[in-house]
């Protein structure tokens, strides 16, 4: 009688081992489980990463073709000033150009501030003050034609963060006249092209650590420059 109770007690029941067994499977069930969902969380998140990136890469570089395409040049300079109140001038440095345009782009954001649309904004690539490893597109702005050099502005003007870690900045000017593309605009000089705008511009980004492969993504755009002809503001 004793044994038939026995041995109905452990078909109803478990064992030690086979507890233990089953407590192994669900854990490493449980670590499967968690693997996967931490490695689509991690993939979830560097995606976001990604996407940001993409969306203030693109919103920099949507501004510097509005910007560029509203340059424009002006006849008003008093009679024996030499300096040029509105400009465009394009230097050719490899993949770390720059350029500094008069433009109809400056926006107030003080009431009653005295000041226009009217601007020269600057466009350059320079190192991260504190990290010499990686470099930034930076914007500076004046907001008055004061008629300061292009390498003069960096002594009045501040300049500021635009896009982080881009590895190339590069420039072309489109040339009407000579139907080719041009490394290189300057209207201030008189052996380049003064007084006369290009017709377009395109503008080539290598942002870093954005390809698949870790290789810099490149970005490109083109913007048409409307306002060909040199204004009078004084009419």
């Amino acid at each position: 009688m004793r044994s038939a109770r026995q041995h109905r007690r452990r078909a109803l029941g478990l064992t030690l081992i086979e507890i233990m067994v089953a407590l192994a499977v669900l854990t490493m069930m449980l670590t499967s489980v968690w693997s996967s969902f931490r490695g689509t969380l991690r993939g979830m998140e560097s995606s976001e990463e990604i996407q940001k990136r993409y969306a203030i890469v693109r919103s920099g570089l949507s501004r510097v073709t509005a910007e560029l395409s509203m340059a424009y040049l002006s006849f008003n300079r008093p009679p024996g000033e030499t300096r040029h109140f509105t400009m465009f001038e394009g230097r050719d440095s490899g993949d770390q150009d720059s350029v500094t345009f008069s433009s109809f782009a400056h926006l107030r954001i003080r009431k009653d501030a005295n000041e226009s649309d009217q601007t020269v904004i600057q466009y350059f690539l320079a190192d991260d003050p504190e990290d010499s490893t990686r470099q930034h597109l930076y914007r500076r702005e004046a907001r008055r034609l004061t008629g300061d050099l292009p390498e003069r502005m960096e002594d009045y003007f501040p300049a500021y963060v635009m896009i982080e870690d881009v590895d190339a900045f590069d420039l072309k000017y489109w040339d009407g006249r000579q139907q080719e593309w041009l490394e290189e605009w300057a209207t201030m000089r008189v052996d380049m092209q003064p007084d006369r705008l290009p017709q377009r511009v395109k503008i080539t980004l290598k942002i870093k650590d954005m390809g698949d492969d870790g290789e810099p993504l490149e970005f490109t755009a083109q913007t048409i420059l409307f306002l060909q002809e040199k204004i009078d503001l004084s009419k």
